[in-house]
């Protein structure tokens, strides 16, 4: 199995009996420290469910044909999860051999979101396994197995066996039979073990595997592998999906913030903007507020004098205009009276029919224009003569447009 340098600065990896934190240093090499936080994880053995098979179409539709199969045992990915990984092995005519391994229900209560790890693999490809052979060693307390074919990993199951005896030997030897009897593997060249063992462990391998060397060796150091397996269990996709979706709660808080602040900062800057036109529009008046007072001035002087300068305003001249429209006889004038703007005009006719008529007159006279005429109603006294009452009241005209 081929190893490139890690992308990853720190690695979590199922030790013997409890989970080991390694580091990458500045020359590219691993080292164990204490505990380190995110990186890549190893996912021991024990979460997984391996199934090789040979297929006809993973040139084609490779994914396509690994999800069927674990479809097939009930496994589905589901809200961003990535369940299986597949690699292919070996070729026989037009069959592909395929391992893949996949996470079990049973994996689902490991609490791997807790560890914050940036990408999880299987712990069995992160061990230089050696080629065409199998390989014991000991993870989480628990015997695990791996067989290669040349220098893939074809296979890996955790032994039931708590202990590496002679009902080991013959657990492995019983996984080797039928990983040969389905044509997945050939004969065994090396048997390595990277754990302690009992005593009858190894002399009953090397009974079982006859053409086979056993090794007993320390397990070398992990390491990541080549190519990456995207695997991401469904209680961390499910973390990572409620994180963005928090993360986009906050997004759209902190955009509706934005845009309340703009929104009121926009207002208070048109506030403010208003507030010192309007200074300088104060400013402004008082400083032409002496020429103003001059107008003024000017103006209550011609408003006192436009009753005698003023044709249309003067009273002897609407005298005149009220005296020339009375006829020669039938009607006697009794009242003339301006005050506020009110021109009020009395008297008394021998007739009703002469008293319309000087409303008639009244209204028509063009002079008196600027007047609204209120005229009631006559009241006729026993004597059968009328008396009438017209009040004026200033409406406008030439006179007011020129004032």
């Amino acid at each position: 199995m081929s190893f490139q340098r890690p992308s990853f600065a720190t690695l979590s990896f199922p030790g013997e009996d409890a989970r080991e934190s390694w580091i990458t240093a500045a020359d590219g090499t691993w080292r164990r420290v204490e505990n380190a936080s995110g990186g890549m994880m190893g996912i021991e053995a024990i979460a997984f469910d391996s199934a090789p098979f040979w297929s006809l179409n993973h040139e084609a539709a490779p994914d396509e044909a690994v999800a069927l199969r674990w479809e097939g045992f009930g496994l589905t990915n589901a809200g961003g999860s990535r369940l299986w990984a597949h690699w292919p092995v070996t070729r026989k005519g037009k069959q592909v051999l395929v391992s893949t391994v996949a996470l079990s229900a049973e994996s689902s209560g490991q609490g791997w979101e807790n560890l914050r790890a940036e990408g999880f693999e299987p712990s069995a490809r992160m061990l230089p396994l050696p080629a065409s052979g199998l390989t014991v060693w000991k993870e989480l307390g628990r015997y695990v197995v791996a067989f290669t074919r040349e220098a893939k990993l074809l296979h890996v199951a955790v032994l039931t066996s708590r202990s590496l005896d002679v009902d080991a030997a013959f657990e492995v030897r019983d996984l080797c039979s039928a990983l040969q009897t389905h044509g997945f593997l050939d004969e065994i060249s090396a048997i390595h073990v990277w754990t302690r063992c009992e005593t009858d462990f190894a002399p009953q391998l090397a009974c079982l595997f006859e053409v086979a060397a056993v090794i007993k060796e320390p397990r070398p150091d992990p390491r990541l592998p080549a190519d990456a397996s995207g695997l991401l269990p469904a209680q961390v996709a499910a973390m990572r999906q409620q994180k963005q979706r928090r993360q986009r709660q906050l997004l759209l808080m902190a955009t509706a913030a934005m845009v309340y602040l703009c929104f009121f900062g926009a207002w208070w800057l048109r506030l403010q903007w208003r507030e010192s036109r309007l200074n300088q529009t104060d400013v402004k008046m008082a400083a032409e507020q002496p020429e103003i007072d001059l107008v003024r001035e000017a103006q209550a002087h011609w408003l006192e004098m436009e009753g005698v300068i003023n044709p249309d305003l003067y009273p002897v001249e609407l005298f005149h205009q009220i005296v020339s429209l009375l006829p020669n006889e039938g009607i006697r004038l009794k009242e003339f009276q301006i005050a506020d703007g009110r021109l009020i005009v009395s008297g008394e006719a021998t007739t009703v029919n002469h008293a319309l008529g000087f409303k008639d007159r009244l209204a028509a006279c063009e002079p008196l224009q600027r007047y609204h005429w209120n005229f009631p109603v006559p009241a006729i006294r026993e004597d059968n003569r009328a008396e009438f009452r017209a009040e004026g009241t200033v409406s406008g005209g030439a006179a007011n447009e020129g004032q």
